[in-house]
């Protein structure tokens, strides 16, 4: 049921891109599907040159959206829709959560145009992990979390916006659709991860 919702979701975002809509079907629509699958694993190049699979980020949860550094669209408030997100929570919450940014523009998105970005938005570094690759990488990355991306002759590319949780145990569990995703639902779903992790540390 969840992933026939969630195909639903994407082959409606492919219209919308390739019918010339922007990536976002209005500026206060966002949408959440739940989910309990095994995450889509990638194994994709970090902003130090280090390869790192989903598998790295077991034990704590993940939040996954994908940008690119050269975007003057929506791209630019992804982090910062991110880094209102970590102001809800606790400093014990947020020792918990990891952001993950997986590019779609392999040819300019190197580690080091990567660690700019990092740096020119005031990033945490040692929470913030932002992928690159091969065109292949990328694009099978995209396709299986269901990221549309399109050329646009303005913006380079055009792509809808998703906010991806994944668990502890590397297992898909909401995603946020939608620039307009409040932040207090993105930090109200990530909490509710962490907390089956925090109950079986007590025991």
């Amino acid at each position: 049921m969840i992933s026939q919702a969630r195909t639903l979701s994407w082959v409606l975002a492919g219209l919308l891109l390739f019918l010339g809509a922007p990536a976002q079907a209005g500026p206060n629509k966002w949408d959440r599907l739940d989910a309990d699958e095994p995450a889509p694993a990638f194994s994709l190049t970090d902003q130090n040159g280090r390869r790192v699979a989903l598998a790295d980020f077991r034990g704590r949860v993940a939040i996954v959206t994908f940008l690119f550094t050269n975007c003057t669209d929506v791209c630019p408030a992804l982090p910062q829709i991110l880094n209102r997100v970590d102001q809800l929570l606790t400093e014990a919450e947020r020792a918990k959560l990891v952001y993950v940014g997986i590019s779609i523009d392999p040819r300019r998105d190197t580690p080091e145009r990567l660690r700019e970005f990092i740096n020119s938005h005031g990033l945490d570094a040692a929470r913030w992990s932002l992928l690159t690759g091969s065109v292949k990488e990328l694009t099978k990355a995209a396709n299986d979390y269901g990221v549309v991306v399109r050329p646009d002759p303005r913006l380079d590319f055009v792509h809808n916006t998703v906010f991806v949780l994944i668990d502890g145990k590397g297992r898909l569990r909401t995603e946020f659709h939608g620039l307009a995703t409040p932040t207090e639902e993105i930090a109200k779903a990530a909490r509710t991860l962490m907390a089956p992790q925090t109950a079986k540390k007590r025991k």
